[in-house]
């Protein structure tokens, strides 16, 4: 079980007739470019199952407007998925007061509808040979979408991440970690339409200063995580997670790797989504993602992240819940088996139908690549496999035949581990404390845009990098300005094996990761 490393050293060519000698180092060569290979369904899904997932597509697609019944598309009607980034018509009903987003696919779009973030053509309304360069929806669309007169805080950049917003602590400093919206409906002509009375203004929703906690340091971002595969991951069963993990138990122990699960608090099983492994299900991230992303109340979240009532006078609350309308007047009849659930479990059936990605063939180098990266324990190569495990199974018997025995290349272990001073947000979810996160699954990961949890680099190898922290000497610390004190990194060794390699081994592993 020897790890494999080598000497640090730069490939140098001579160029012939140009009588110098040209030095070049690794480098990460970006979005894969072809297919996505991924926004497909699962393959083996029944005709009834395949319907559900168009019909949840179709659902996610959709523009959510702010009152109840002031859609403007004809109701029960499909949207073309391939123009999912071009919808400018809302369907269902149930814009929050505060939200982030107003379209799910604003925030999963690259490389196709499932992925973890992307640019969008801001100006979808216009005719197409007036369309500006695609760039994040976040930066203008959303911001101003039917006349919502909103201020872009500073951090969100026109050609940046997507970024989801937490801060670290209240006003009285008392820990915080949760979510807090970044836009308000304030001017949308869809809050009271047809002049109906009423009145929702800044005063009813003040803004939040962004950009003042932003100085202060009491922000943390997320950015989004890709959808592919979520189903497959959602039914591996927790002794598949624990005997993978076991299985590393003496080459973690030679890399000071440890880990553990994050678990659900009332019976005990590992939560895995997230970026802290902080959900347990697809349902639940789909119920919480459409209310806090989307301020869209639901089954699993009846309540609204901010109640202002001037502003939520003409919308019922919960909004997106079981239909029991006896006709299809509002696109939500009981009768109709498509109709029947509400949008958030769509969404979380189609998650749960969408197939993992798919990689690309591998070059030479990125062959290399993966032996070098690791494989098992039989040819742990630098050891980045101890934690991003390459491959899990799903058991051998599912209510959906398409999900029984996958062998899933998710190259996760699906736990949580010690990051260091370097990546903490200084936020705990469950056991995962402020400097932990759970191993991102790496497929899809060559045409992924931005990486690591805040979304901070767009280099796959800045982003290695920064997995490397030195333990903090807590004696020394600022405690006044500190808000958490944090050991190592348990990727420490692993990255020192990564600085050890050739440049040409280097780029091998930046090949390989670019290939999945």
């Amino acid at each position: 079980m020897r790890l494999r490393v080598g000497v640090s050293v730069f490939c140098c060519l001579w160029v012939l007739g140009a009588g110098q000698g040209v030095c070049w180092a690794q480098k990460d060569p970006g979005l894969r470019q072809g297919s996505p290979g991924a926004g497909a369904p699962l393959k083996g899904l029944t005709p009834i199952e395949l319907s559900m997932f168009n019909e949840g597509l179709n659902r996610a697609l959709q523009l959510e407007a702010v009152c109840d019944g002031c859609s403007d598309i004809t109701l029960g009607s499909y949207t073309d998925p391939a123009k999912g980034n071009l919808v400018t018509q809302t369907n269902s009903s149930g814009l929050g007061v505060r939200f982030n987003g107003d379209q799910c696919t604003a925030c999963h779009n690259q490389p196709a509808f499932g992925g973890s973030g992307g640019f969008m053509v801001p100006n979808p309304q216009d005719p197409p040979n007036q369309y500006r360069a695609p760039e994040n929806p976040m930066f203008d669309l959303m911001a101003h979408r039917k006349g919502a007169a909103n201020k872009v805080p500073s951090f969100i950049q026109q050609y940046g991440p997507i970024r989801e917003v937490r801060f670290v602590r209240k006003a009285d400093g008392t820990p915080d970690g949760g979510v807090h919206q970044l836009f308000t409906v304030v001017g949308r002509s869809d809050v009271f339409p047809n002049g109906q009375p009423g009145s929702c203004t800044a005063n009813d929703l003040p803004p939040t200063d962004f950009d003042g906690e932003y100085k202060r340091g009491n922000v943390r971002f997320r950015i989004p995580l890709q959808l592919f595969g979520l189903g497959i991951i959602d039914g591996i069963q927790d002794r598949e997670i624990l005997d993978r993990f076991a299985a590393t138990a003496a080459i973690r122990q030679e890399l000071g790797i440890q880990g553990m699960p994050n678990r659900s608090p009332n019976d005990g099983t590992i939560t895995r989504f997230g970026w802290k492994a902080q959900n347990k299900s697809i349902m639940i991230f789909a119920g919480e993602a459409y209310n806090v992303e989307m301020g869209v109340t639901n089954d699993l979240f009846p309540q609204a992240t901010d109640e202002a009532p001037n502003c939520t006078v003409n919308k019922s609350e919960p909004n997106d819940i079981f239909r029991n309308d006896p006709t299809d007047e509002r696109n939500q009849s009981f009768y109709n088996p498509f109709h029947i659930l509400p949008d958030w479990q769509m969404f979380a059936i189609f998650m749960r139908f969408l197939d993992a990605p798919q990689a690309s063939p591998m070059s030479a180098s990125a062959q290399r690549g993966m032996q070098l990266f690791g494989t098992d324990v039989h040819n742990p190569g630098i050891g980045c496999f101890a934690c991003h495990t390459p491959v899990m199974v799903t058991p051998p018997q599912s209510e959906t035949e398409a999900l029984q025995n996958v062998e899933a290349h998710l190259f996760s272990d699906l736990l949580i581990h010690h990051m260091g001073k370097g990546l903490a947000d200084d936020i705990t979810q469950g056991k995962a404390t402020g400097d932990m996160f759970r191993t991102t699954p790496l497929w899809g990961v060559g045409q992924r845009r931005f990486f690591l949890h805040d979304g901070r680099t767009s280099d796959l190898l800045a982003a290695i990098e920064a997995h490397r922290s030195a333990g903090m000497d807590c004696d020394h610390e600022d405690r006044e300005n500190a808000t958490g004190c944090y050991g190592p990194s348990e990727a420490n060794t692993v990255i020192r094996n990564f600085d050890a390699l050739s440049a040409a081994d280097k780029q091998a592993i930046l090949d390989f990761l670019r290939s999945l």
